[in-house]
């Protein structure tokens, strides 16, 4: 009897902007984001959540001009039907200091979700997928976990890496045990085909 693979989400992850300096940038812009602004209260656990940002905003731009071409590369692997438009919406900024966390959500009312890393400390915290499978899967002890029977896929984030994945996949964020924040930009990506 042979085995064919179901239902398993693809995700890319990938360094997008290696760049130090404009990490940098991001970073610095972050900071004063979170000195001169409230923070939402959306699943962030003691982190900060800014408003979603103008993306007339000359940083957040450049920012966008540059993932472009990788955003489409991913989007190809999904084979959707052509012609279509990529939309970025809602962009926002996420600063996670020492015990900071994000519950497990998703992103209601789009295709694709995404991050950004701008800064990641050493143990500033995984972002953890979980299954959509059943839980009763996850009650049996197995000799091996393999795609088909774990409840959840830990990413080690790193600098630069962009991470794209269905916006409706329950994820959540580690807590940062780190003295230094961990820092990301955060945003959801809706494709609209053209008749």
């Amino acid at each position: 009897m042979g085995v064919t693979p179901g239902f398993i989400f693809t995700c890319s992850l990938g360094c997008v902007y290696p760049s130090i300096s404009f990490n940098k940038e991001l970073e610095t812009f972050a900071f004063k984001m979170e000195k001169g602004g409230r923070s939402l209260n959306i699943s962030n656990q003691q982190g900060y959540h800014s408003d979603y940002l103008s993306m007339d905003i000359p940083i957040v731009k450049k920012f966008f001009d540059a993932i472009k071409s990788g955003v489409h590369e991913y989007i190809d692997t999904l084979h959707i039907k052509a012609p279509y438009h990529i939309y970025f919406d809602k962009p926002w900024l996420n600063i996670n200091r020492k015990g900071a966390s994000n519950i497990a959500h998703n992103h209601p009312h789009t295709f694709l979700a995404a991050v950004y890393y701008i800064k990641t400390p050493a143990q500033g915290g995984d972002l953890c997928f979980l299954s959509p499978r059943s839980p009763s899967l996850f009650s049996l002890q197995y000799t091996q976990y393999t795609n088909e029977n774990c409840s959840f896929w830990k990413v080690k984030p790193a600098v630069g890496n962009l991470i794209i994945f269905p916006a409706d996949l329950l994820h959540s964020v580690e807590s940062n045990q780190s003295d230094e924040p961990r820092i990301s930009l955060a945003f959801n990506i809706d494709i609209d085909q053209i008749d």
